[in-house]
């Protein structure tokens, strides 16, 4: 498969211990914990453009209603969400290192929980301080949803093993 050698009927894997997940699953899984980085990144940058919009001039009132301030999240708020969404994005670029290469399905069980553990704590956190950080309910519902994903590959890939 893939022009790797695989042992003739003998029943064992190709890396000894256990087998190795196929590539085109693979590319796959990567193709969901980017998609799903990439939302938990979008909903960062449009809080980072919140802040932006501080630094700005207040638009002009016209047809769409009156002029509006940029909002500004208090400093704690950064402070705290920032390290949770450092760490999920982290987790997630260990699982993309590690689809880039043979791994097996262990690994890739433990690496999607432990992905799965940091992302559950940035979204409980963005929850509970929604209305202090001004969080809106869009983004949190799309956390929530790309959190379902995740655990849906983490049942296909934690029950492969």
């Amino acid at each position: 498969m893939f022009g790797r050698d695989v042992p003739a009927a003998s029943g064992t894997p190709w890396r000894g211990e256990q087998p190795v997940i196929d590539k085109n699953w693979t590319w796959a899984f990567a193709a969901i914990i980017a998609l799903t980085l990439a939302v938990a990144c979008r909903a960062d940058d449009k809080a980072v453009a919140g802040q932006a919009g501080a630094a700005t001039p207040p638009r002009a009132a016209g047809p769409g209603g009156p002029a509006t301030a940029g909002f500004r999240p208090p400093e704690s708020c950064l402070k705290e969400f920032t390290p949770l969404r450092d760490e999920t994005a982290r987790r997630a670029k260990l699982i993309k290192a590690a689809t880039e290469r043979r791994f097996a399905p262990g690994e890739a069980c433990q690496l999607v929980h432990e992905y799965e553990l940091a992302q559950t704590k940035m979204i409980d956190y963005a929850v509970a301080h929604a209305s202090t950080c001004g969080i809106p309910p869009k983004i949190t519902d799309q956390l929530k949803a790309n959190h379902e994903n995740t655990l849906a590959v983490m049942r296909k890939v934690c029950t492969a093993t």
